[in-house]
């Protein structure tokens, strides 16, 4: 009679097979992890808020933590001075992060603009009350690749000096 045909090596010693079984976990609790990240939403879109204060301003900014591209993200901006502000209110805006964001409008529009070469400056008219929202209609631009940046937000007291600055990051994943 002929000899059966083998399917497996063979001889595999015991080191190697060892190695073989010690991958497999490693990989079973590498994905396992995984999806707990998934199903606990800490690789979904999340949004921060970031709070300061100086020169009589305190400033919010409600803005995006984690993102993937074409995913709307929150870019809201409260400015809030006891007694009301004294003439335009002035923010600038990290360069960077505008360039990450694909935006539709501001609401309300700024009545100037002047970039710079790592901030864009914003200047509203100053509202009635002690409190300026500003509010950015934007989402992750379509095409962006996965990274970390750290970003700014600033008001700017009327000598053109930072009075408050909200700084964070945003994280965009694949």
């Amino acid at each position: 009679m002929s000899q059966p045909l083998a399917t497996l090596p063979s001889s595999r010693d015991a080191v190697a097979a060892r190695r073989g079984r010690n991958l497999r976990r490693v990989g079973i609790v590498a994905l396992t992890l995984l999806i707990v990240a998934a199903l606990a939403g800490l690789l979904g879109p999340r949004a921060a808020t970031t709070t300061t204060s100086g020169g009589g301003y305190e400033l919010t900014v409600r803005h995006g933590q984690i993102t993937r591209p074409g995913l709307p993200i929150p870019l809201e901006i409260t400015v809030e001075r006891s007694g009301g502000f004294d003439g335009a209110v002035t923010l600038t805006v990290s360069r960077d992060l505008l360039d990450r964001l694909d935006f539709n409008n501001w609401s309300p529009n700024a009545d100037g603009e002047s970039p710079g070469p790592d901030r864009v400056e914003y200047v509203f008219t100053p509202p009635s009350g002690d409190v300026l929202h500003v509010l950015l209609d934007a989402r992750t631009a379509p095409g962006q690749l996965p990274g970390l940046g750290r970003y700014a937000v600033t008001v700017l007291d009327p000598d053109g000096g930072v009075a408050a600055e909200a700084a964070f990051r945003l994280a965009v994943l694949p």
